[in-house]
């Protein structure tokens, strides 16, 4: 009897994520969005190592922005003025 309570839980809990996807699909997204959605779901996943390796694959098919070699580098002018507020 509890194999089968469990096995219903699991069956309505899939119904349920396949009602979610179909409702951010209805939203028109592109291939893009729907990478960046499943990033942003990896990165909410209790397993720190399934989400470290959905994470590591789906990086793949992310568009990076900052592929500039020193764009980790905060470039500061010391020599701006700068404006103190009270």
């Amino acid at each position: 009897m509890e194999k089968q309570v469990s096995r219903t839980k699991l069956i309505n809990q899939r119904n349920e994520a396949r009602k979610i996807c179909k409702t951010i699909l209805e939203f028109g997204v592109n291939d893009e969005q729907k990478i960046e959605i499943m990033f942003n779901l990896a990165l909410a996943l209790e397993s720190s190592e399934n989400m470290k390796e959905i994470a590591v694959f789906l990086k793949k098919f992310n568009t990076n922005f900052n592929t500039d070699e020193n764009s980790n580098n905060i470039d500061i002018d010391n020599n701006k003025n700068k404006i103190l507020l009270e």
